[in-house]
């Protein structure tokens, strides 16, 4: 796969150091090439911090890495 757009939206900040999770729910399978992955942030007190959209296209790896793209 490959990365074709990233989409955050920033909801509050962290302390300097402080621990943050991010996590990614895979988005229900449609055969389609482009995938839209959302994304959450949280910090170590469970509130959250930033959340949004990851899309990725579906490619195929040789002609990728031979630079047919």
């Amino acid at each position: 796969m490959a990365g074709t757009a990233v989409r955050v939206r920033h909801l509050r900040a962290t302390h300097v150091g402080g621990r943050v999770e991010v996590t990614a729910r895979p988005p229900a399978r449609t055969g389609a090439r482009r995938l839209t992955f959302a994304v959450r942030a949280v910090d170590a007190e469970g509130l959250p911090v930033a959340e949004g959209e990851i899309d990725r296209a579906v490619v195929d790896r040789r002609r990728f890495l031979e630079g047919d793209l």
